[in-house]
């Protein structure tokens, strides 16, 4: 449920401020709030101390993603034996945030000095690379610069001019080389030498009086002049460079293999990041209030079942401060706190990845882990894939006790599980074998019959458009509209129930069609008194009649409920797909035990490749279905999260390790 906030109206020495804001963080459940303007008081203004916290932390940040960018790169050069690095051991995959200790935290101030030094010496190793790298492309651009004179053994030098004659060195495409002999017409002679690629050196001799005679020449040929001049020769220069390259790159090894050393200090470096992501929370918390020369006024948020406890901690804090919490005033748009169990959490990360609940909103959160728990498991059907999907999700999780509000992608793929194993048993299927070809109950198979699927999936639909359109309906009874939202939730379920009566008169009886067609009318009356609400005049009008252009908006958000009929149909058809290239390949083989080892191989792999694309397809398409279809129907939206201060952190989480012993053995004991 949406938790009740509460406004914490605060008074303090200014002095004290800081000291203030320190034991909000502490207490975890604090959001400092923007403080209005106050007569004979002025706004705080240390931004420059953000920016300075700012700075810092993106230093920190430049130094984790060089140490990552680096990694793969050390890795090979490792392999092909130019460095040597041995990588700090990993924690490995589905970690969760480990638990640093309050006072330990505060005292992370106390390594800065010597952790931005390194960071320093680490951005002088990059920016040596960032140098080297351009010296290789200078190398490498001399080293293409020579392709035209490949087989030239002649000194750049010794092509210049004498007394009477110009001497032109430079290149020309290998297709027009022909068209030089145009130049002996003007008394010139040249010289080609064979180059490597699209152009050949050219050397030209030519009377100085008649050098710009061959000028028109020389641009229809598209002779490019060199630009070279050395006493070497285009393969001493090449050799040169490649020994330069050689060089360059040999540093460049030796500045990867001195960057990748900072790896030890990479738990000290997130520490302080996000030590300093606190800072500038903490500074721009500060930065909210408003002070005179001697006290500071401060507001901020906090949950209602926070209440006690911060009124106990600021009752016994020394500090010098008067303080109040009140309720929220018709004004104020508090920011949203969801409170939910274990089950119903992890969803609340579907929800927010469209939009953070309003605050006083019905809360969606229970009702999307229902549906999304029942939808996930039709959409993939399969026992089998089921169970390996719960037990490998829940191994991770039995391994890693992630606290609540992390993993919950895990969470909900374990949950997924469950609700995959419950359809396939229902649908008779275990790996895409099918339950009826052993004698094992199942309620029917998708793939022999697939039509109870189809009906399954639209009556799912509309059950859930249905919940969503009777949960807007309480939210404008509470809002004191009930003709509103009992005509508009009502309408469509008269409607629903009509076009079934008519439809189903012949299995039921000729009172359905009667009793049908009076429910659809009454739904149409409801249907266009719904839209004539907050309208005037001839608005009126035009809303009730655009109203009834809401049933094909209506029969379109059905409609896309059969994607769960799709997605079932599709992961059960390659399972039996993969099962049946195994068992083909497999009686090809010449061997009994061959075929046994190529059926295993292919259904590893075939069955692995089929529950990782639909249990992917599963959650974008389960998600899309609670957004548009679901939400559509009642869900408001546009809330701010709550952050209390302390939530800012991204790689470690404040507690006392021992505290989370405690509980574990406490679970292990109940």
């Amino acid at each position: 449920m949406i938790s009740n906030m509460q406004k914490l109206l605060l008074i303090g020495n200014v002095a004290e401020r800081n000291n203030l804001i320190k034991k909000l963080h502490k207490l975890g459940c604090v959001e400092v709030a923007a403080t209005p303007k106050i007569e004979k008081m002025t706004a705080t203004d240390i931004q420059h101390d953000i920016d300075a916290y700012k700075l810092k932390l993106a230093k920190l940040e430049f130094c984790l993603e060089t140490i990552k960018a680096y990694k793969p790169t050390a890795q090979k050069l490792v392999k092909e034996q130019k460095i040597d690095y041995i990588p700090v051991k990993g924690k490995g995959p589905f970690q969760i945030r480990p638990l640093i200790t309050f006072e330990d935290f505060q005292n992370l101030k106390d390594i800065e000095v010597d952790i931005f030094t390194q960071i320093n010496q680490l951005k002088e190793f990059s920016d040596k690379i960032i140098a080297l790298r351009a010296d290789t492309q200078k190398q490498n651009n001399i080293i293409d610069s020579l392709s035209p004179y490949a087989n030239m053994n002649i000194p750049f030098s010794k092509f210049k001019d004498t007394s009477t004659a110009s001497v032109l060195l430079g290149e020309v495409v290998k297709t027009k080389i022909a068209e030089l002999k145009k130049i002996e017409e003007f008394g010139g002679v040249y010289e080609t030498y064979e180059g490597i690629g699209n152009s050949d050196g050219v050397a030209i001799v030519i009377d100085k009086a008649k050098r710009d005679d061959i000028q028109e020449v020389l641009s229809q040929i598209e002779f490019s002049v060199c630009s070279i001049s050395s006493e070497l020769t285009p393969e001493q220069i090449k050799i040169n460079a490649k020994k330069e390259l050689e060089e360059i790159e040999k540093q460049r090894c030796l500045a990867i293999e001195a960057i990748m050393t900072f790896e030890n200090i990479v738990d000290d470096i997130k520490r302080l990041h996000d030590y300093f992501a606190l800072e500038i929370a903490k500074a721009e918390s500060a930065n909210r209030t408003q002070a005179t020369k001697s006290t500071y006024y401060l507001e901020a948020w906090i949950p209602e079942g926070e209440k006690e406890r911060v009124d106990k901690e600021l009752e016994e804090c020394p500090l010098s401060l008067a303080y109040t919490i009140r309720e929220p005033l018709e004004s104020e748009t508090p920011p949203t706190f969801v409170e939910s169990n274990g089950v119903v959490a992890p969803y609340e990360s579907v929800t927010n990845m469209f939009s953070v609940p309003f605050y006083k909103e019905i809360d969606p959160n229970p009702s999307v882990a229902f549906f999304f728990f029942l939808i996930f498991g039709m959409m993939l059907g399969d026992a089998g894939y089921g169970l390996l999907l719960t037990l490998g999700t829940g191994i991770i999780l039995a391994l890693r006790k992630p606290p609540k509000g992390e993993m919950n992608l895990i969470k909900i793929m374990f949950m997924g599980g469950i609700s995959t194993t419950i359809w396939g048993i229902l649908f008779g299927s275990y790996f895409g074998l099918s339950a009826t070809d052993y004698g094992i109950w199942c309620w029917f198979n998708p793939i022999e019959d697939p039509m109870p699927l189809l009906v399954l999936s639209l009556a799912t639909g509309l059950l859930q458009m249905f919940f969503g359109m009777a949960i807007n309906m309480v939210a404008l009874i509470k809002k004191g509209q009930p003709v509103w939202g009992i005509s508009s939730a009502f309408s469509w379920y008269f409607l629903a129930l009509g076009i079934g009566g008519i439809f189903g008169a012949s299995y039921i009886g000729a009172w359905a069609k009667t009793a049908g067609i009076v429910l659809v009318a009454i739904g149409v009356v409801l249907l266009m008194l719904s839209g004539t609400f907050g309208k005037k005049g001839a608005k009126k009008v035009g809303g009730a009649l655009a109203s009834l252009y809401g049933i094909i908006n209506f029969f379109s958000d059905l409609m896309s409920y059969t994607r769960i009929f799709g997605l079932g149909l599709a992961s059960g058809v390659i399972a039996m797909v993969f099962n049946e290239i195994a068992s083909v390949i497999s009686g090809m083989m010449p061997l009994k035990f061959l075929g046994v080892i190529v059926t295993i191989i292919i259904c590893i792999i075939g069955h692995t490749f089929n529950i990782s694309i639909n249990a992917l397809g599963a959650y974008v398409h389960n998600s899309r279905l609670q957004f548009v279809e679901f939400f559509g129907k009642f869900y408001t939206g546009g809330g701010e999260l709550f952050t209390p201060l302390g939530s800012q952190m991204q790689y470690y989480r404040i507690g006392n390790p021992e505290d989370r012993q405690k509980k574990s053995k406490q679970s292990k004991k109940a």
